[in-house]
């Protein structure tokens, strides 16, 4: 990775005489960081209510509305799209946007991804290209940095699904049984109960039919030659009656799909039981959003038409999370999680102390870029981090 130096920037200096008085604001603004520094770079900037990333090539913080060039196929139409917060142009070879951020901002969780898949599906951009579009969007205008990441995902409860990308990396848990031992069986045994009319303690212990426990990681890969994406197995860790083996790749892979799945979703579904796991797949996004409600609706949907969605044993728990760089490594972090627990993830139990020294590249487009940011402030610990970003520091000798 080539280091990024943050101080790497352009200074002014300026007659506040000089400057007129709807620009003084912007100034004093900027001058809070130290500099107006190189367009090629994110700006992080504190304001009252919450931090603004400005993107690269915006100079103004307060931008509201802005115009732009999506290096992006237009689809074949008719490209019926009318919507306040995103205007659609379609030309010969690209897509001409704008955006309207205050309208935008208004938007529920994930509408911005779901109005990724509406765009293709109504011909607006060529097939693929609606969520990388999705994403240009949330990197065109200032936005709070959760903001733009409460656009782009519906990862909440309320949803009850997880959209899954090359930003994700899986987490999977599952029984290792004896051998001969019916998978249908209860894990665990109850030894002990105790307590009164409004509270009770239940001891459990592992059933003598479970001799241990396999944890296990998937990435999720970007397709070659075509939209999409697919799950890979990364490592498993088998730890059988306190003896833990390393394997390159899990005894069974629930996350084996046709060939034609591109796009997948965990969904939770919540019963009187506890919560099943699901994954709903399809070759388009617009199916995706289709069977991802009938899977919600009747998860028993999946049993009677498994070419729709994959319903995981119980016995089977999955924990998504995401993906980013520190100091060369890769290290896997819990969904909206932010720059100091990344940090801490690798082994700095204080994030503070490497603030000086602080490095973070941020994806714009198919690229990373520097985050400049005001090293003696701590809000750039608190910047949520969307995956496949960067982070680095000097450390002593």
């Amino acid at each position: 990775m080539t280091p990024v130096d943050n101080s790497a920037h352009m200074c002014y200096f300026f007659s506040m005489s000089r400057i007129p008085r709807p620009a003084v604001a912007f100034v004093l603004l900027a001058a809070a960081t130290g500099c107006v520094h190189r367009p090629d770079s994110y700006r992080l900037l504190a304001q009252d209510r919450a931090p603004i990333l400005v993107p690269p090539g915006v100079a103004n913080p307060e931008l509201a509305r802005r115009t732009f060039v999506a290096n992006i196929p237009p689809g074949l139409g008719p490209c019926a799209l009318d919507d306040t917060a995103v205007q659609l142009q379609l030309r010969k070879k690209d897509v001409r946007v704008t955006v309207n951020r205050d309208a935008l901002l208004k938007q529920q969780a994930g509408w911005l991804a779901d109005w990724g898949i509406r765009a293709e599906a109504q011909g607006c951009v060529a097939s693929g290209s609606g969520q990388e579009l999705a994403t240009f969007i949330a990197e065109s205008v200032p936005l709070d940095p959760t903001a733009a990441f409460r656009l782009l995902n519906a990862n909440n409860v309320a949803r009850g699904y997880v959209d899954l990308g090359p930003e994700n990396r899986l987490e999977v848990h599952s029984p290792i049984l004896r051998q001969g031992t019916s998978s249908a069986i209860p894990l665990f045994e109850t030894s002990k109960a105790s307590g009164t009319d409004s509270h009770i303690d239940v001891d459990l212990k592992l059933a003598p039919s479970v001799i241990g426990f396999e944890t296990a990681w998937y990435a999720v890969r970007p397709n070659f030659g075509r939209a999409g994406c697919h799950f890979e197995p990364l490592s498993a860790d088998r730890n059988i009656q306190g003896k833990v083996e390393q394997a390159p790749a899990p005894a069974i892979n629930y996350f084996q799909f046709p060939p034609e799945a591109a796009f997948f979703r965990l969904l939770y579904k919540s019963d009187s039981n506890g919560v099943t796991a699901i994954v709903a797949f399809a070759a388009s996004r617009e199916e995706l959003d289709r069977r991802t409600k009938i899977a919600l609706a009747d998860p028993a949907a999946c049993e009677t038409s498994p070419e729709t969605c994959r319903i995981l044993p119980r016995r089977v728990g999955v924990n998504p999370y995401l993906a980013v760089k520190v100091n060369g490594g890769e290290v896997a972090i819990p969904l909206g999680a932010r720059v100091s627990a990344a940090i801490q993830a690798a082994g700095q139990k204080n994030p503070d102390s490497v603030l000086a020294q602080l490095k973070v590249l941020k994806p714009f487009g198919n690229k990373l870029v520097p985050v400049v940011f005001d090293a003696r402030s701590r809000e750039i610990l608190n910047l949520q981090l969307t995956g496949g970003e960067q982070i680095s520091w000097q450390t002593e000798p």
